[in-house]
């Protein structure tokens, strides 16, 4: 499995189709602190595929960090990174097909105390066993 090529292929997915953000994509704690707002960061999170039940899945998490006094300037964003991820073929640069799915009970607000940033964390599911 070559997870540099996943993360390639979701920053890609998320650089591209994010206007609002545009290259302001991390991964997870790689943001400077004084990045401007609204940004992103990526996380490969949860049980590894092999440890899980079935081995069928890995959670991918998209934190949306916006400015501290305005997190319903977030929620358009937040709406986007959906969009972006939630079902369509992505195709990584080696050439695998992966599809992402949106966790629907996952989006949850909270506070980045060392970023002074609103965050609305998403969640979704990557099925390793569908990858092609």
């Amino acid at each position: 499995m070559d997870y540099a090529d996943l993360r390639e292929a979701i920053y890609n997915e998320l650089a591209v189709g994010i206007t609002d953000v545009g290259n302001r994509v991390f991964w997870s704690h790689t943001a400077p602190a004084d990045t401007e707002k609204p940004f992103l960061e990526i996380a490969f999170l949860g049980e590894l595929p092999s440890m899980t039940p079935l081995g069928t899945m890995m959670q991918v998490e998209v934190l949306c960090l916006g400015e501290e006094s305005n997190i319903m300037g977030l929620d358009p964003i937040a709406d986007a990174v959906v969009s972006v991820l939630d079902g369509p073929e992505i195709v990584t640069p080696d050439g695998r097909v992966i599809t992402l799915e949106y966790w629907n009970d996952s989006r949850i607000d909270g506070w980045s105390e060392e970023l002074r940033a609103n965050v609305i964390r998403l969640k979704f599911i990557l099925p390793t066993d569908a990858w092609r």
